[in-house]
């Protein structure tokens, strides 16, 4: 029986360049190719099943960012149950590398197609002190960071915008238009919790919109300057927070 199986998946991307599979020419060995969550995942697949198997999957993650739960399927004619296929794949995979969930979803879904919002949270450790054990998860800032500056400009990304400003390589997009639903900014101790929820995400727009957040709350940037590069009136040149500090926490498909 042909079924359409969902991976419910969780990442130390720190080890990775990033979720896809990296393009080199054939002539390349196996040895050379950068190592990728995405190829980690797939080698375990047809470990299990004896057959090469393409997955979908929600959304790309780049070199170094994390994922509390990124989601894959794919389909495979199998009498395996899938409690035992969740016990396989996590035998094959190394421990960065973790199944949480298999289920069995109808043939018409699709990880990435069927999506209706994600959410990316971004941790900052605001305080004097450096920490080592934070250094790949965490962006550490000194200093007193002003939130309520911070939640003011977050109030004005929420909505259906051209997010040009916020991308990488803008120009590889037919449109730069999606619909930020939400952006949450909460401090716990010295972490600072940023949660961006979006229809869809740009290359590097979270970690983007995180860098320019954190401008407005260190008063390099000031409320009346954001908002014109918001609204695509003044010159905006982004420079993207650090890659560790951002994970993939949530893909909601109803």
């Amino acid at each position: 029986m042909l079924k359409n199986i969902l991976l419910d998946i969780e990442y130390d991307g720190t080890n990775y360049f990033g979720w896809q599979i990296q393009n080199i020419s054939k002539a390349k060995s196996r040895e050379l190719r950068l190592p990728t969550v995405q190829e980690k995942i797939e080698d375990a697949i047809e470990k299990l099943f004896g057959e090469k198997i393409k997955i979908a999957y929600a959304g790309r993650t780049d070199r170094g960012v994390h994922a509390k739960a990124q989601c894959v399927n794919f389909k495979v004619y199998t009498r395996i149950p899938l409690k035992n296929i969740r016990r396989a794949l996590n035998t094959f995979l190394p421990k960065d590398i973790y199944v949480k969930k298999v289920k069995k979803m109808p043939q018409d879904f699709h990880c990435r197609f069927s999506t209706k919002s994600k959410i990316y949270r971004y941790i900052i450790l605001n305080r004097n002190k450096f920490s080592v054990f934070t250094r790949n998860y965490a962006w550490h800032i000194g200093g007193k960071i002003n939130l309520s500056a911070m939640r003011e400009t977050a109030s004005c990304i929420i909505g259906r915008k051209d997010f040009a400003c916020f991308a990488r390589q803008a120009s590889a997009y037919k449109s730069c238009v999606r619909v930020v639903k939400n952006i949450s900014i909460k401090k716990r101790g010295s972490f600072i919790y940023i949660d961006i929820e979006a229809s869809g995400f740009l290359r590097n727009m979270a970690r983007n919109i995180v860098s320019f957040l954190v401008m407005t709350g260190k008063e390099k940037l000031s409320q009346n300057d954001a908002v014109r590069i918001i609204e695509g009136k003044a010159q905006y040149t982004n420079k993207p927070a650090p890659p560790g500090g951002l994970y993939l926490i949530k893909v909601n498909y109803e």
